[in-house]
């Protein structure tokens, strides 16, 4: 579904404390044991110092067992060439939670162009967006952040389209939507367009 299991994906250069880190993977992991939780990194020191802090830390909270399970089922750290890769492999993620975990968070965000919602610097932990930063905690999972967004005000509006041809626009808009009517086989679609192609005067 378009809003769960939960996600983290975190973008990391090697400069955030590794506890801290560790711990914003279980703050997605302790949601249910089906919640993703992956971090990209090119510093494979660093990697692993993660994991050293997932070893250490994760015995201590109360939902370590949905954590475990999560992570090993559904978890990820991927040693990355470069920044710039794991940027392009998030974006194939589309990660419902995005932390740049990063120095210098701004040099990355132009790469990235999916997620549901971005957490820009290492100060900037995923728990805040759930609770007070304020953008909506409902977000695109799943990979649905390709081609959906946040829950928004516009989601509770009705709108209507609204369109108006002039004569002129009509000669050109006409042959081209004939043209893709017939190779729908929707003759009636194509004759209405054509119709309008060097009309008669208009009736009185």
């Amino acid at each position: 579904m378009i809003a769960g299991p939960s996600e983290i994906l975190v973008l990391a250069d090697g400069t955030t404390p590794p506890a801290w880190v560790a711990m914003d993977l279980f703050s997605q992991a302790e949601h249910d044991e089906l919640a993703q939780s992956i971090l990209l990194c090119p510093d494979a020191a660093y990697i692993a110092a993660v994991q050293a802090e997932i070893d250490r830390l994760l015995p201590t909270l109360p939902r370590a067992t949905i954590i475990a399970k999560s992570l090993n089922d559904r978890g990820a750290m991927i040693l990355t060439r470069s920044m710039e890769e794991a940027c392009d492999l998030s974006n194939r993620v589309a990660p419902e939670h995005l932390e740049v975990s990063s120095r210098d968070p701004h040099r990355w965000e132009p790469l990235l162009r999916h997620a549901g919602a971005i957490f820009l610097g290492a100060y900037t932990s995923e728990s805040l967006g759930d609770y007070c930063a304020g953008p909506n905690h409902v977000l695109p999972t799943s990979g649905t952040a390709r081609f959906s967004s946040p829950l928004g005000v516009y989601d509770f509006q009705k709108r209507s389209s609204l369109i108006e041809v002039s004569e002129q626009g009509a000669q050109t808009l006409g042959h081209i939507a004939a043209e893709l009517a017939y190779g729908e086989g929707l003759q009636a679609h194509a004759r209405a367009a054509e119709l309008r192609l060097n009309p008669v005067p208009a009736m009185r």
